[in-house]
């Protein structure tokens, strides 16, 4: 009987190649674990009671208003009547309601701008069984400014259009796609498909960049949809409307508005505030911000 074999000495390299595979298995477990598991969350609904603010407590008259989208889905917001003959949509971001944009409705009725301030589909007060990452939104503003112009008399002329976010997202593809919107104003845009994502500043986002292709694969599975236009393309068909896209911060929303700047044709200005955060540009720099925002549409509709 022969004895036993001695057991196996494992070296340096071989703990070192065991701990390359598990990391390298983790690592691809989690680029397709959290961008599916990610897509199929962010579809949810994000129904919300719409409180406590109302434009009222500003000193400002409104009404609250509907309008039918074109799939028979009613939206819910407020409209705050023009001064000046002009009118801004205010677009909230992802998830969000009406309340989002608040802020930059109330200094734009304060300059004379009416605006129409909605919760989007599936958010806040309005119907919807499913968010799709803006993608569908972007035809409710055709309904939208259709509902400006046969309930309110506004002339195509005189109606801009502000998101911050998705809300921006959705602004920008309205805008490209819409000829009736005068100008647009958006902030803090990031992509919409994988041709507008870039290689990110940051370590974590380069490390996951792949699950970034993954995420909106899913989105568009599990949404049903898919995007109408590429961020990418819609900012080169704005032109020759006025485009301003506002970034806070130094990282991800800045280079990527500069990089919507870089294709986009003039009448353009990218304003970027370094010390501010996402879609925060109102609260950490007020005066500047409303100097910039109604600045902006009073140009445009000069």
């Amino acid at each position: 009987m022969k004895p036993p074999l001695p057991p196996r000495k494992r070296n340096l390299a071989y703990w070192l190649r065991l701990l390359a595979f598990f990391v390298g298995l983790l690592y691809l477990s989690v680029i397709l674990i959290i961008p599916l598991q990610f897509g199929i969350q962010q579809i949810r609904p994000a129904h919300s009671q719409v409180c406590c603010k109302t434009p009222q407590d500003h000193g400002l008259e409104f009404e609250s208003v509907t309008f039918q989208t074109q799939d028979g889905l009613t939206l819910r917001g407020w409209h705050i009547p023009s001064r000046n003959g002009a009118v801004v949509i205010t677009l909230h971001g992802y998830g969000g309601n009406r309340l989002g944009t608040l802020g930059q409705a109330v200094l734009l009725a304060q300059h004379g701008y009416g605006v129409l301030l909605y919760d989007q589909r599936a958010s806040g007060e309005s119907d919807g069984e499913n968010l799709s990452w803006g993608w569908r939104d972007v035809a409710d503003v055709s309904d939208a400014v259709q509902y400006l112009q046969a309930g309110k008399r506004y002339a195509p002329a005189q109606i801009g259009i502000y998101g911050c976010s998705t809300g921006a997202e959705i602004a920008l593809a309205s805008t490209a796609l819409n000829g009736d919107l005068r100008a647009v104003a958006a902030e803090d845009a990031e992509y919409s498909t994988t041709r507008d994502i870039l290689i990110m500043p940051d370590w974590k986002d380069q490390l996951f960049f792949p699950g970034y292709h993954l995420f909106i694969k899913v989105m568009e599975w599990r949404s049903g949809t898919s995007a109408s236009i590429s961020l990418s393309e819609a900012v080169g068909r704005i032109s020759p409307r006025p485009l301003l896209l506002i970034s806070n911060g130094q990282d991800f929303d800045y280079i990527q508005a500069q990089y919507y700047f870089d294709l986009a044709k003039e009448p353009k200005e990218h304003w970027n505030l370094p010390n501010s955060y996402h879609c925060g540009g109102l609260t950490t720099h007020p005066q500047e911000y409303e100097t910039k925002l109604t600045g902006f549409f009073d140009a445009a509709f000069r």
